[in-house]
């Protein structure tokens, strides 16, 4: 799979002023591949991963796991990935809330998201998710507009986004897929009541 090349993860964190170094999480890390690109700019790596042989990757390539649900207790960090993980979780919403708490005050959400947006759950029965977004409109802008309000209701500051190919590992009908990624960096702010 292919998200971001180093040279462009780097340009949309320095667009959005985040601080490299200190600790990074890749959340649904997969097999590390897609954050090993830029995961050298922290001094500390962690991962979550459900699938057992993907956990094994993540070890090899260095990573520290962390529990599926507890890992943002485990202190702050500067860099919170969750890279095409909230059309793919049974409760999105509650992913961010998790990522809200475990950011360092400067710390930033390195975030993507096809669009548009289909979610699928591998978990649940329905293949549903618990939480849906609220994401609207029928174009690619329209539904990154209506995913920026809501991520601002979250907590989360657009700092840099980036529209890019997600090229992704196809199935019996296709050697691959080829999907429109929107890509974000998010900084947290405090929630006005």
């Amino acid at each position: 799979m292919f998200v971001l090349s180093g040279a462009q993860a780097r340009r949309m964190l320095g667009a959005a002023g985040a601080h490299v170094g200190g600790r990074l999480v890749d959340v649904g890390a997969g097999d590390g591949e897609v954050s090993r690109r830029f995961a050298h700019l922290y001094n500390d790596k962690f991962a979550t991963e459900i699938s057992s042989c993907m956990r094994k990757a993540l070890k090899n390539k260095g990573y520290t796991l962390l529990d599926t649900e507890s890992w943002c207790e485990g202190g702050e960090f500067e860099c919170v990935c969750m890279l095409n993980l909230l059309d793919r979780c049974a409760a999105p919403r509650g992913m961010l809330r998790q990522a809200r708490a475990a950011l360092s005050p400067h710390g930033v959400l390195l975030l993507a998201l096809v669009l548009p947006y289909k979610p699928y759950v591998e978990v649940t029965p329905d293949h549903k998710p618990t939480e849906r977004l609220p994401i609207t409109g029928v174009t690619f802008e329209e539904q990154v507009t209506s995913f920026v309000a809501f991520m601002q209701e979250m907590g989360f500051e657009l700092r840099s986004w980036s529209r890019a190919p997600y090229l992704c590992e196809g199935d019996f009908a296709q050697a691959y897929y080829w999907l429109d990624d929107s890509v974000y960096v998010f900084k947290p702010i405090d929630i006005k009541t």
